[in-house]
């Protein structure tokens, strides 16, 4: 069964402020194929730009199909190394067990700085030597929900539906381990920890959440469709 992994980077920083809320833009693309091992930026940019706006417009069915242009050899079964673009970065991955192919891609957001500016919430610490794991997972968070005194929270969705970040250290602001998930959200005030994937060439903060339910339903279906407990790996490169 083909590996999926998630890459992340948050690099050039391009903040968003909405309605009193800030939060930061980045970029996501997904491969599929052999394990990643791990990633490192790289000055390697010669290679054919595949995250060409051009690129976005091909079809999801062509673009599951296609092998990403500019990548080098993997040895199939074994250890190797591919290279492509990514924005205006090189990304060189070490994997194993195929070749790799970049079968999706997606802006990103998070929440960056707090309200006044003064500090930074809470972030999931890049690690590209190592994937962090991640499940699909059922959030009440995310379905929102009435507590014990009948207030109602509000969520992203109507079924929970999310992926949960496993094997981290990251915390939270009491000190505890933070509960990071990807899900949903059209701004950044739904966003504390965790990281909302997003269809490309939609970097607007507003009240409409379909780019990014569209990116999440995009996500599950490159990987058989939602079901609570599967796998994949998510690789985060930088700050």
């Amino acid at each position: 069964m083909s590996n999926i992994t998630l890459i992340m980077t948050r690099k050039p920083l391009e903040e968003v402020d909405f309605i009193g809320h800030n939060g930061r833009w980045g970029r996501m693309i997904v491969v599929k194929g052999g394990k990643v091992l791990s990633g490192r930026i790289t000055d390697v940019i010669s290679s054919p730009d595949i995250f060409s706006p051009g690129f976005a417009m091909v079809p999801f069915a062509s673009l599951v199909n296609l092998a990403s242009a500019g990548m080098s050899a993997v040895l199939s079964g074994g250890f190797g190394k591919t290279t492509f673009r990514i924005g205006y970065n090189g990304i060189c991955l070490e994997t194993f067990g195929g070749d790799v192919e970049v079968v999706a891609r997606f802006d990103i957001l998070e929440r960056f700085r707090t309200d006044n500016k003064a500090s930074y919430f809470v972030q999931l610490k890049p690690r590209p030597e190592k994937p962090y794991e991640i499940r699909m997972d059922i959030s009440r968070n995310v379905k929102g929900y009435t507590d014990e005194k009948g207030e109602k929270h509000a969520g992203v969705n109507d079924n929970g539906h999310c992926f949960r970040v496993y094997g981290h250290d990251t915390r939270n602001s009491a000190g505890g381990k933070a509960g990071i998930l990807i899900h949903e959200a059209s701004h950044p005030g739904w966003l504390i920890g965790c990281i909302a994937p997003r269809e490309v060439n939609n970097k607007i903060a507003s009240y409409n959440f379909t780019p990014s339910k569209n990116a999440m339903k995009t996500l599950f279906q490159l990987m058989g469709g939602f079901s609570e407990g599967k796998k994949a790996d998510l690789l985060v490169m930088d700050w």
